[in-house]
């Protein structure tokens, strides 16, 4: 093997190892972080929905997309969820207390709401973190008249 070949053989290593050197140096370096639990403020609660505006206003809302199979079909329906409002305003969480049609809206609110983001109140200087209700309707009309949705959305209390 000529001077030529074994320079090229060397050079071929070295571009293996490089990758792997600075693989292992970012891992050791790399400092844990501790995984914390958030301590919520619970206003989930349908009476206590309200509350939230003493701690987080929307800042950022975003409408959530109507499924083509609903609309094809004139489907209206909601979803009720539970969202957890972090110390920065990200949502960080949110379950389906319910919906209707079962299933129909629960991926359209759930990616929306993912990207809601919300600003701390002059009450809520500590930017303390809540659980809250949101409800979101999807209805093909302005006001719905249909009698299974009013039975299953019924209007929001002011």
């Amino acid at each position: 093997m000529g001077v030529r070949a074994k320079e090229k053989k060397a050079l071929n290593k070295s571009y293996l190892l490089l990758p792997f050197t600075i693989f292992v140096t970012s891992c050791a370096s790399t400092t844990k972080v501790e995984n914390t639990k958030i301590s919520y403020i619970d206003l989930s609660g349908k009476e206590q929905v309200k509350l939230i505006e003493e701690y987080w206003t929307v800042a950022k809302k975003i409408e959530p997309r109507y499924p083509i199979l609903a609309a094809k079909n004139n489907i209206s329906g909601c979803v009720d969820l539970i969202v957890g409002i972090d110390q920065n305003g990200k949502v960080k969480g949110y379950k389906v207390r319910s919906s209707y049609p079962k299933g129909v809206f629960d991926k359209s609110a759930a990616a929306a709401i993912a990207n809601w983001k919300w600003q701390p109140t002059e009450k809520n200087k500590g930017n303390m973190p809540v659980l809250t209700s949101v409800r979101m309707d999807f209805s093909t009309q302005r006001t719905p008249t249909g009698a299974k949705f009013l039975e299953n959305c019924p209007k929001h209390e002011a």
